[in-house]
């Protein structure tokens, strides 16, 4: 019974940790997109940053 304790408990722990990591990897990509949205829309709405990146002006 005692074995049986130790190795749920063990597993719990090794689930927390891919848990966080889970977290972690959605967290990074939740940053990631609002850094492409912002880019994207900073680019299709600022004249001076569609120029500067493409090399013509906005239409």
């Amino acid at each position: 019974m005692n074995q049986n304790f130790q190795a749920i408990v063990q597993n719990t722990r090794e689930d927390n940790t891919s848990n966080d990591q889970t977290f972690l990897l959605g967290g990074v990509l939740i940053v990631f997109n609002l850094f492409v949205m912002l880019f994207v829309g900073l680019y299709w709405m600022n004249p001076v940053m569609h120029e500067f990146i493409s090399g013509r002006p906005l239409l």
